[in-house]
């Protein structure tokens, strides 16, 4: 577990705009197309945003980066000037995030919405949507991490 000052506002910065796209998705996903409802959009990221904050500052993430991109003899001493590294590590932890988060969010949600909602639908609705999760989060880590990195980079050199 990393608690530092600089860790927290990284993960503040980057799972904000991640949790928001990724809410976003969901509901165009779940409600046919472009619409997004107010109550539910809110509700949702209520649930997904300390979920994604508990993985990241519980989660080894940039040891896991490191071990995944070194099993593709990646060189990973420098996230931002590598963009393979980058790619792959990123990659990698939007595939964790997306395997713990859209789980238990989609289970929340079935109890909230619809407690009546069969068990095995709802393991096939959440296998469906994990791909897009994984696509969107990786896109968006990509977009977000480098001013989240730079602003933690400020508060703490070493991080």
């Amino acid at each position: 577990m990393n608690f530092s000052k600089s860790n927290v506002i990284y993960n503040l910065l980057l799972n904000l705009p991640v949790c928001v796209m990724l809410t976003l998705t969901a509901q165009f996903m779940n409600n046919g197309g472009f619409q997004v409802y107010a109550s539910d959009f809110f509700i949702n990221f209520a649930i997904s945003f300390p979920i994604a904050m508990a993985i990241g500052l519980i989660l080894p993430l940039l040891w896991l980066g490191r071990w995944f991109t070194a099993l593709f003899g990646v060189r990973n001493d420098t996230y931002t000037h590598n963009i393979l590294y980058r790619c792959l590590a990123t990659f990698f932890s939007s595939l964790l995030y997306s395997l713990i988060l859209s789980p238990i969010s989609y289970l929340i949600n079935r109890l909230i919405f619809d407690p009546t909602y069969p068990i095995g639908q709802y393991a096939l609705d959440c296998l469906k949507t994990i791909p897009v999760m994984v696509a969107v989060g990786f896109v968006s880590s990509l977009f977000f991490d480098i001013p989240a990195y730079r602003v933690a980079h400020k508060i703490d050199p070493n991080f």
